[in-house]
């Protein structure tokens, strides 16, 4: 193991250290300055599911929220790595279906539900998972109606230069504190475009998000709404959590 990636976690079982683990971390408050920091955490990488929740601060910066009347449970999911329940599947179908859309047009693809229940349930019904189920489906949801909102095309909405996903990246990096040209940029497993942060720049963006009140009025709203319904819809948001991978 290089010296430079520190152990941060050790795992005893009895006596004995069973396992340790090596990574880096940062502290940061609300005001976006680092508190504390472990190993080198200006190296890049890529936040995966973590990111839903700035992904989805330009649905409701841009208007898209309100103009749909998405509700609570709905900005919930665009934040969600949800477990594919059948109250998660019918919601993301519902909001679809408001937008004159179905579960082809989402990009993602389709696995069997996280949550171990919907997937035996499926099992049993000798029924095959469906896009609805890809625990991404509600973030998808949110970018298809960004586009239905502001009148970009719905085909390609996963793509690098989308409109959509260039608001997207846009807000990642300013909540990050990075420049976007400067960024590293892949494919998530989900199909849409994922950057790589250095993660003191992760810390950054998570505490803004969940300390809004230096950020400006309207990113400020925009956090906090979709904090507040995560809160409201744990179900939702946190079903299966955050650090499940696309």
């Amino acid at each position: 193991m290089p010296d430079g990636i520190p152990v941060l976690i050790e795992i005893t079982r009895g006596p004995l250290v069973e396992s340790r683990h090596r990574g880096a971390a940062a502290v940061v408050d609300s005001a976006g300055a680092a508190r504390a920091a472990w190993g080198n955490v200006q190296a890049p990488a890529f936040p995966r599911s973590a990111v839903k929740p700035l992904q989805a601060l330009p649905l409701v910066e841009s208007g898209a929220a309100d103009a749909l009347a998405l509700t609570a449970a709905e900005l919930a999911l665009a934040c969600a790595s949800h477990a594919g329940e059948p109250r998660h599947v019918q919601a993301v179908a519902a909001w679809l279906h408001r937008l004159g859309l179905a579960s082809d047009d989402l990009v993602c693809g389709a696995h069997p539900p996280l949550g171990e229940t919907a997937a035996a349930d499926l099992m049993r019904r000798g029924e095959a998972p469906g896009r609805l189920h890809n625990n991404c489906s509600g973030k998808h949801a949110g970018f298809l109606s960004i586009a239905r909102h502001r009148g970009f095309p719905v085909r390609g909405y996963a793509g690098l230069q989308h409109p959509v996903q260039r608001l997207v990246l846009a807000a990642v990096a300013e909540m990050a504190g990075i420049e976007r040209s400067t960024a590293t940029v892949a494919t998530d497993g989900c199909g849409v475009p994922v950057m790589g942060l250095p993660v003191l720049a992760m810390a950054r963006a998570f505490a803004l998000l969940a300390g809004p009140e230096r950020l400006p009025p309207r990113r400020g709203a925009a956090a906090e709404r979709l904090r507040a319904a995560m809160s409201r819809i744990p179900a939702s948001s946190a079903a299966v959590g955050a650090s499940i991978p696309c």
